[in-house]
């Protein structure tokens, strides 16, 4: 059931550079990943393509060959970096300030909303296959948001779209490797080196998910 569903989301691109975001968008493309940080990926994230660079760990933790693990990161990722921005201009009181004052108001899509989307409705055919407890596609939300106004303005969002991941983690600021060495998924995407490093020193592979310009 996994892997011919999965086959239906794959297809295979034979395009030079110059061409490439254009097949991409054409091709209606839910994510490109590439491991040169050069071939396109800041092209195709402007263009609204979900795209990241990827980086695989010296050694990748034994995952499940039996289910496919996602775990995204939230602000600029399945959200806006409209919180992060906040954040980085006045600092964390601030940052806590705005999300009280908005907690009911849901934040905009951010890059990889779109395959996230993709991921839940073909989570939503195996389960009408008798496939939802041991459904071959878990998803993950793991935030640096806590678990207070921010953290329930993050699901609040989520919920707003329609969209509900298996499993939320509310890390507070702190370093999300103990997470991931937890769930062990088989990619996770952040748009901050760091998490991408604390990630790969797991064994997790990690994609860098730039910011649109």
């Amino acid at each position: 059931f996994l892997f011919s569903g999965l086959k239906d989301l794959i297809t295979i691109l034979s395009v030079t550079e110059d061409q490439l975001v254009c097949e991409l968008k054409r091709n209606k493309t839910h994510l490109y990943l590439s491991d040169e940080p050069g071939l396109k990926v800041q092209e195709a994230l402007n263009a609204g393509v979900a795209a990241a660079i990827m980086f695989t760990p010296t050694n990748i933790i034994t995952e499940s060959e039996n289910q496919l693990r996602v775990a995204f990161d939230g602000d600029a990722v399945l959200f806006s970096n409209e919180s992060e921005l906040v954040f980085k201009s006045g600092g964390l009181q601030e940052y806590l300030k705005n999300e009280k004052q908005n907690v009911e108001i849901p934040m905009n899509e951010g890059p990889f909303r779109g395959f996230l989307e993709v991921l839940i409705k073909l989570q939503k055919k195996l389960h009408n296959r008798g496939l939802y407890k041991k459904c071959p596609i878990r998803t993950y939300l793991v935030t640096s948001r806590g678990a207070g106004c921010d953290g329930y303005r993050a699901l609040n969002t989520l919920h707003t779209w329609g969209l509900e991941l298996d499993e939320a983690v509310f890390v507070g600021g702190a370093n999300k490797g103990p997470t991931l060495q937890r769930i062990k998924p088989h990619i996770f995407f952040d748009d901050q080196q760091r998490h991408v490093d604390a990630a790969l020193e797991v064994g997790t592979v990690a994609c860098l998910v730039l910011s649109p310009n």
